[in-house]
């Protein structure tokens, strides 16, 4: 009994997938892994093996994964400090143009609120002078 392909195995693109994730995925991994190995196996083969030459070892392993992640981290920090120095080059310009449009804004504002409560404070005076008036008698 003869198995066929599917379809989307037969594609041309579906061929040049595999063959991308032989080169680009799988032999990297191969070829790291084929490395560690061999300085394990260089390690373990040296004469002189004490146990301060396998704490040492122990402690370069240990280490390699931390300063990966610490170099990364390092770049992104590099990178936020690059865009904020960029950022604050840009950023008085702008901020004093909204400054501005701001302070135009609390004026306008300011002046429609005092209209509107005009004619509340000459009626409430009006009140006022009329009761005072009748009270003095």
């Amino acid at each position: 009994m003869k198995k066929t392909k599917p379809l989307s195995q037969k594609r041309t693109s579906y061929q040049a997938h595999r063959q991308d994730f032989r080169w680009q995925i799988l032999a990297p991994m191969i070829i790291v892994l084929l490395l560690i190995i061999a300085a394990s196996v260089a390690v373990t083969a040296s004469p002189i093996a004490s146990a301060s030459l396998w704490a040492d070892v122990s402690t370069i392993w240990l280490l390699i994964p931390l300063l990966v992640f610490a170099f990364i981290s390092l770049i992104i920090l590099s990178g936020m400090i690059y865009g904020m120095a960029k950022l604050l080059k840009i950023t008085p310009t702008y901020t004093q143009k909204l400054y501005a449009l701001i302070c135009l804004a609390t004026e306008k504002i300011e002046d429609i609120a005092d209209a509107t409560a005009k004619p509340i404070f000459f009626v409430e005076g009006i009140s006022a002078s009329i009761k005072s008036l009748f009270q003095q008698k």
